[in-house]
């Protein structure tokens, strides 16, 4: 197996275990009625989200680059 698949799959899976931490107290707004202001809010709430998983992404793979876990397997 690559070494790669397995980077690229730790890189997903602290990723989406820091989007869950982060996104705790975020909320929810399409629990409401889907107003047009509340499609505004819901849009608004996903960029956020998308905005965190990002930010998982780019340090699982700082993290990945700095402690190279898989080194070892080459």
């Amino acid at each position: 197996m690559s070494i790669y698949l397995a980077y690229g799959m730790a890189i997903y899976c602290i990723s989406s275990i820091y989007y869950l931490v982060r996104t705790r107290s975020v909320g929810t707004p399409f629990k409401d009625s889907l107003t047009p202001k509340q499609k505004k809010i819901k849009a608004a709430s996903a960029n956020v989200r998308r905005n965190i998983f990002y930010q998982g992404i780019a340090g699982a793979v700082v993290a990945m680059l700095f402690f190279q876990p898989f080194k070892p397997c080459i």
